[in-house]
């Protein structure tokens, strides 16, 4: 499903799914002083078997250009399935599945007490180019050739070729025997959604979680999400720092005489070698995380600091000031050097340090297989590009231009445009005709998203212009075969209020409990409408 350049979205993209799906950021019990004689036993909490692991062979593509097959990987847990129950399959998406095995391992995620509560199966289908399921080794060597069977089509049909041949021990498990439940979250969402879309047949419900529907190349409209939850959340001073100093920075740059001094100013040695626009991308950094925590430590630290000192009460004045406050928080350079290339980096910033050698390179190719398959998508199908919502609201400087994150793509994969695999640009409007895109209303869907989520502007609940308003029940349709149609603009699913990014996948977050619970009312109704061998269930 995420920035500073490419990688850094998806740097962002993975810390959102480890944290919502239970492997980082999990609260542990704090220690708590107490009197021997009080504590009470409790039972230990009985393990689950260890899922079981397997591969399947899928073709490498499926229009059937190139002759291969690969292996995809995916997990499996039966310890509460009775014969007849439904399937349920975590989407991982664009990440390892091994990472999400916490949901097939551990009694306390959501989607193992579905399992426990329906009788279900539990398996987790990794993504074709994502972890070990890839037909070529993903690296910087890797061409558009072998990068060209990453699509959305390829993708989404390996899901219906595995779920309509996967066999259990002598048990009827086909999506003809029984119901096939697909769960996940931002991109993971979206495949959940457009999966119960374009193969009904196949899968009986979704519950799709932050998922983005609406693809389009040009997403600025991030940035001013990302300011909209700021103001929210009591910062608007803050905006108003950030625009004040970045108007200036673009003055500074647009001078090749001051542009790098500027640059050196904020992140030391090297940093001039750099575009105006891989510099220009780095004053996301203090907000990098938002989508994930929404106001943060960090972010909260950086406001205080921008507002600890008056600024000049000359309105020309303040630019500086504020660019000059920016340039001289500790944290900076250092939120950069995190997130930008692949963590390999070293952006010393203001303060020269004699005992490292700086290497602020902002420009570079991504190296790490997981950004590298993402950019392709992005690049090849989905867009999501995020230049600076530029105007009264801007956090960045105007130098993160649309064309600079067009110019990634022709960077990352240097062969495309010559080998003709590469598009000019992301060919989002034929995506969008394909799944609806705003438009899509599958039946049998439960929708998510969080109120001030950067990624919510393009999903279902957006109110951006263009996208068609909506009602939002909180009751799912009791018509067992309703097929809704993009006419039809009541849409079942919960807003997240005061949330961002897949909050309700989040172990142990408070605000997860409604929108689990929602649908698991759902489920138990729509479970009623499901007859073994009649395909009109799909529908």
């Amino acid at each position: 499903m995420r920035v500073l350049q490419f990688s850094a979205l998806v740097v962002v993209a993975l810390l959102a799914f480890a944290k919502s799906h239970g492997t980082i950021g999990i609260p542990k019990p704090e220690h708590i002083e107490q009197n021997p004689a009080a504590i009470v036993e409790t039972p230990p909490v009985v393990p689950l078997p260890v899922p079981y692991a397997g591969s399947f062979s899928l073709p490498i593509d499926h229009s059937g250009s190139h002759p291969g097959n690969f292996s995809n990987r995916y997990w499996v847990q039966d310890h509460y399935y009775k014969p007849g129950g439904p399937i349920f399959v975590y989407d991982p998406a664009e990440a390892d599945g091994a990472w999400f095995l916490a949901h097939l391992a551990e009694r306390r995620t959501f989607f193992n007490k579905y399992l426990e509560e329906f009788s279900g199966m539990g398996i987790i289908w990794e993504h074709r180019y994502y972890g070990e399921s890839s037909p070529f080794p993903i690296n910087l060597d890797t061409t558009a050739e072998q990068m060209q069977y990453l699509t959305n089509e390829n993708s989404l049909k390996d899901f219906v070729v595995f779920a309509n041949q996967f066999q259990w021990k002598s048990l009827g498990v086909s999506p003809k025997q029984v119901p096939w439940i697909v769960i996940g979250s931002s991109y993971g969402g979206t495949r959940a959604a457009t999966l119960r879309e374009l193969y009904p047949e196949t899968v009986f419900a979704a519950y799709a979680s932050s998922a983005i529907v609406q693809h389009q190349k040009d997403m600025s409209v991030y940035y001013e999400q990302v300011y909209r939850g700021m103001v929210h959340y009591g910062l608007k001073n803050c905006t108003s720092y950030i625009k004040k100093a970045v108007d200036y920075v673009d003055i500074q740059l647009s001078h090749p005489t001051t542009a790098a001094g500027i640059k050196r100013q904020y992140l030391g040695r090297t940093v001039e070698e750099n575009s105006n626009a891989g510099f220009a991308v780095t004053f996301a950094a203090p907000y990098q995380m938002f989508q994930v925590d929404g106001v943060d430590e960090v972010l909260r630290q950086f406001c205080n600091y921008m507002d600890a000192v008056k600024p000049p009460r000359e309105e020309s004045k303040q630019g500086a000031f504020y660019s000059d406050r920016w340039a001289a928080w500790p944290l900076h350079a250092e939120l950069v050097s995190r997130y930008n290339g692949d963590g390999k980096n070293y952006c010393e910033g203001p303060v020269r340090n004699d005992y490292k050698t700086p290497n602020c390179r902002l420009d570079g190719r991504t190296s790490h297989p997981t950004m590298i398959s993402w950019t392709w998508q992005s690049c090849t199908e989905f867009g999501f590009f995020h230049p600076t919502n530029v105007g009264p609201h801007a956090l960045s400087s105007r130098y993160n231009s649309l064309q600079y994150h067009q110019d990634n793509c022709y960077r990352q994969f240097p062969d495309g445009r010559s080998s003709g695999l590469l598009p000019a640009e992301p060919q989002t409007e034929k995506l969008n005709a394909v799944t609806g895109g705003w438009n899509m209303r599958p039946s049998r869907v439960f929708w998510t998203a969080g109120q001030w989520d950067p990624w919510t502007a393009l999903s279902i609940f957006s109110s951006e212009p263009g996208a068609p308003s909506i009602r939002v029940t909180d009751r799912p349709s009791r018509e067992c075969n309703r097929r809704e149609s993009g006419r039809n603009q009541e849409v079942f699913g919960y807003l997240l209020p005061n949330s961002e990014h897949s909050y309700d996948f989040y172990t142990g977050e408070k605000r997860a409990k409604k929108p689990n619970a929602m649908f698991a009312a759902a489920l138990r109704q729509w479970l009623k409408c499901f007859r073994a061998g009649s395909m009109s269930d799909g529908n």
